[in-house]
């Protein structure tokens, strides 16, 4: 019986040696796998202990309440005026909105003016020549125009037949035409190719030419202004008419004193339409053939000063190409790339 004691009482020593050894063993693998900083971690995250006490669950607020405070605060009916309208707590418009947005419209205008200016490929022409001011692309017809110019530091003249004007806003394209070198009425002018000069201009109309074709301006063009109007008005810079009769015996025993005080009266750039009697008919035979622009061209065509730089060309449109408001415009050259922009 002893004996049957005495082993028994090892086996329970083993066995409590044995659980002892687990729980150690536990602990430590609690310990190695991070036990304690996952409590600290929680501890943490519970900013309200009276919470985690009376609910079981942490609030992230942080914020303390009775059991019989609500979580949210309550808020009152929602008021409307009379006759079921909501009232309207914000300020009325100001009268300045209007100009604020007419000035945001212009700025994204100008901004899209910029975009303009780089979009697609650049024109090796681009600061070459430019178009010059706003021009009158806002008239209507047919005073609607732009004017472009040659840089005056240019080394050589630029071909701009092929040339189109192009609005980014509509797309409408107008491509610039030939024109003549030495224009003359009633005649059939041969076209070439229009060259700008440096420091030349052009003058772009949308309407048809008034004359028939595009031209080329010269030291008589100026007559041509009193049998047509055109827009821009042409300058009236023509040769003196006294230079056509120089005072000689001869010319004086053929045309008579009366005619050469009838030229000497007469404005530049002047058809002789109504002829004192005093005038003989050689006188005005003179006249006709002389001062009148196929005259002043025959005279003076081959002098060095007698074409000009500047052109008039028309794109022949039966109405308006560009809006009357708010459009970009772009210079472009033979190739579609972009040489300059016009915005308005």
């Amino acid at each position: 019986m002893a004996s049957g004691g005495h082993g028994g009482g090892m086996i329970r020593t083993i066995l409590i040696w044995l659980g002892v050894s687990i729980v150690i063993i536990l602990i430590l693998l609690w310990l190695l796998t991070g036990g304690v900083s996952r409590i600290s971690e929680s501890a943490k995250s519970i900013a309200n202990p009276f919470s985690f006490l009376f609910s079981g669950s942490a609030s992230s607020s942080g914020a303390f309440r009775l059991p019989w405070q609500p979580d949210a605060p309550v808020t009152g009916p929602d008021f409307e005026a009379p006759g079921g309208s909501r009232v309207d707590t914000e300020e009325p418009q100001s009268s300045e909105e209007p100009a604020l947005s007419a000035q945001e419209e212009y700025e994204a205008l100008m901004a899209r003016a910029e975009a303009a200016k780089t979009f697609g490929e650049p024109s090796p022409h681009r600061g070459s020549v430019r178009i010059a001011g706003e021009g009158h692309a806002a008239e209507s017809v047919p005073s609607e125009y732009i004017t472009v110019e040659a840089a005056s530091d240019s080394t050589a003249p630029v071909n701009i037949t092929g040339w189109s004007f192009q609005s980014a806003l509509t797309g409408v394209r107008a491509f610039f035409p030939r024109g003549a070198d030495v224009f003359i009425v009633g005649a059939v002018n041969a076209q070439q190719d229009i060259y700008l000069n440096p420091d030349g201009s052009a003058v772009i109309s949308s309407s048809p030419s008034p004359v028939g074709t595009s031209f080329r301006e010269n030291m008589c063009t100026g007559y041509l202004g009193g049998l047509q109007t055109f827009r821009p008005v042409l300058s009236r810079d023509c040769p003196p008419p006294a230079d056509s009769l120089p005072l000689t015996a001869d010319n004086l025993r053929t045309y008579g004193d009366a005619c050469f005080d009838f030229v000497r009266e007469l404005p530049l750039c002047t058809l002789p339409l109504s002829v004192p009697s005093s005038v003989s008919p050689a006188c005005r035979i003179f006249l006709a053939n002389n001062l009148s622009y196929n005259g002043c061209v025959q005279n003076y065509r081959y002098k060095t000063e007698f074409r000009r730089g500047a052109w008039r060309i028309y794109l022949g449109a039966g109405g308006e190409l560009w809006r009357n408001s708010h459009d970009v415009i772009r210079l472009l050259d033979a190739e579609g790339r972009t040489v300059d922009v016009l915005t308005y």
